[in-house]
């Protein structure tokens, strides 16, 4: 089977039509709120795993967060995502250290791909993440040191590639090709049509930096997305193409 392009991390509005979302190729849609993760596991894409998420940046919906509403959530949902810590955004970091480690809790107990967003704040997403072991953290968008990304790298951490981090060459030094995956941080405001686009680049340049060809790149991160989702036991959370890929891969 040739698999299609998988973007590990996303951003779509569930009030796209399907016509649009089917554009997209396969892909993880990450949320920013309960109120947003709940309208979009409404919606039926074949493609599309929506993940449940309470953004750091976003201070409606780190006060809205209930664990309690989030726990009982996630028996619907595959991805976690996004979930994360800010120092720069508008929330107070007790709140959103607060709300981390309660996610970091029932993941604990209900283990998910648990897509990880730390701007300017690598240290104390490691800390976190050292205290409160999640099975399969993936760091999106990473901007650790050298240090910190071998630090990662022990602690069992997956790194999603986005296109400007994607010639560093931390990641062939340091992270494992068993632990990558790639994506476009696609904004609400872009057309999904030009994911795939996005995508297909992101995989030449990891390509190159890992000596590989775009291909193998494709089959390296959907081979490591399906560990994943067969290691936590949610192929049945997943839209029935998205689970037929995973088998297939």
């Amino acid at each position: 089977m040739d698999l299609p392009t998988l973007d590990a991390h996303s951003h779509l509005l569930p009030r796209r039509s399907s016509q649009e979302i089917a554009e997209a190729g396969a892909l993880l849609s990450m949320t920013i709120s309960l109120d947003e993760a709940e309208q979009a596991i409404t919606r039926q894409e074949p493609l599309v795993a929506w993940g449940i998420g309470c953004h750091p940046r976003f201070v409606h919906a780190q006060n809205a967060f209930q664990i309690e509403r989030f726990r009982a959530n996630l028996e619907r949902f595959a991805i976690v995502g996004e979930m994360g810590l800010d120092t720069g955004a508008p929330v107070p970091m007790e709140l959103q250290h607060t709300i981390f480690r309660q996610v970091l809790e029932v993941v604990a107990e209900q283990p998910r791909l648990v897509s990880i967003h730390s701007y300017l704040a690598t240290r104390q997403t490691l800390d976190a993440l050292r205290e409160t072991p999640a099975a399969f953290p993936v760091l999106h968008w990473w901007k650790g040191t050298d240090e910190q990304t071998r630090e990662a790298v022990e602690l069992g951490c997956y790194f999603s590639i986005h296109h400007t981090i994607a010639r560093w060459s931390r990641f062939r030094r340091m992270v494992p090709l068993e632990r990558i995956l790639i994506e476009t941080d696609q904004g609400y405001g872009d057309p999904p049509a030009i994911i795939p686009h996005q995508i297909a680049l992101v995989e030449h340049l990891v390509a190159q930096n890992y000596g590989l060809t775009a291909a193998e790149v494709r089959r390296i991160a959907w081979r490591n997305f399906a560990h994943i989702i067969r290691q936590t036991d949610v192929l049945h959370l997943l839209p029935a193409g998205l689970a037929d890929l995973v088998q297939a891969a």
